[in-house]
């Protein structure tokens, strides 16, 4: 069963998809590398409320269907998305199971892959047209390649990269353009991973602003046509009415002034039928 009508709007659409995607790559990270307990509990607090949006999100299109057994019956695939994996480990005393807990991840990133195909669908369709994925994944191989080998070659000669999460602040920081400067690297292959990071962010600031700039051209061209269109509807519609009015002077007594006047509703009528030959063209 396809949602169609229960999609949320565009904007929601997107806020949706920005919270899959905050939510994976923090499930992405504590998956591929070994975090603080710290940093494992603000993972836990933050899929936690990205679980309970998600979950609220789903009883809403619960209510905005028909056959609501059936509809739920066929969303199986999506219920580890309103699961906090981490959260319930925590409590329970469960992180020392890290294989299962990684592997639990690994299915919930899944789902929420599949919970955004099925809740964002314009959303995608849009960034299959400006090719917004490109940025995306630019940006997750640099930050998951660079923090790794930052983070390889640094943490043993730099007491700043103490740990993982230093090195992925340092490339966050460096991709984003901000340098706060409360590390910085000593070795050449650290110094490398911060050009790389540094030249992708031109990279990227290159396909938002043409990512920007496809969005208004796009909403231009669609004003255009609906303007063109409803031009289209108005000039069909007098003519309509003039061929009216001729059909009317036909029955009419054929006097001089009668004449006079199917001669200028024909010239009129051509006029109209040259301007919707010329919107014919331009649409």
């Amino acid at each position: 069963m396809k949602i169609v009508s229960n999609r949320p709007g565009f904007l929601w659409q997107a806020i949706i998809i920005f919270l899959l995607f905050f939510d994976g790559l923090l499930l992405f990270l504590s998956i591929i590398s070994n975090l603080r307990t710290n940093t494992l509990y603000i993972i836990s607090e933050i899929d936690l409320i990205i679980s309970l949006i998600l979950l609220i999100l789903f009883i809403w299109s619960i209510f905005k269907v028909e056959d609501k057994k059936n509809y739920i019956k066929n969303q199986w695939s999506l219920l580890l998305c309103f699961v906090p994996i981490y959260f319930i480990a925590i409590n329970l005393g469960l992180l020392e199971y890290t294989i299962l807990l990684k592997l639990l991840n690994i299915v919930k990133i899944i789902s929420l892959y599949f919970f955004g195909h099925k809740f964002s669908r314009d959303v995608i369709k849009y960034q299959e047209k400006t090719r917004l994925v490109y940025a995306i994944a630019i940006f997750l191989l640099v930050l998951i390649v660079c923090s790794f080998v930052f983070y390889a070659a640094e943490h043993s000669v730099n007491p700043q990269v103490s740990n993982f999460e230093d090195s992925i602040w340092f490339v966050l920081q460096t991709i984003t353009t901000v340098g706060y400067g409360d590390i910085i690297p000593i070795t050449a292959i650290g110094r490398i991973m911060g050009v790389i990071s540094m030249l992708s962010a031109l990279v990227l600031t290159s396909i938002v602003t043409s990512v920007a700039t496809f969005s208004l051209i796009e909403k231009f061209r669609k004003g255009t046509e609906l303007a063109t269109h409803r031009t289209k509807e108005k000039v069909e519609e007098l003519d309509g009415k003039l061929d009216d009015i001729n059909h009317r002077l036909d029955g009419m007594d054929n006097s001089e002034s009668i004449g006079e006047m199917k001669r200028d509703l024909q010239d009129l009528k051509t006029d109209i039928d040259e301007i919707k030959e010329y919107i014919s063209k331009k649409s």
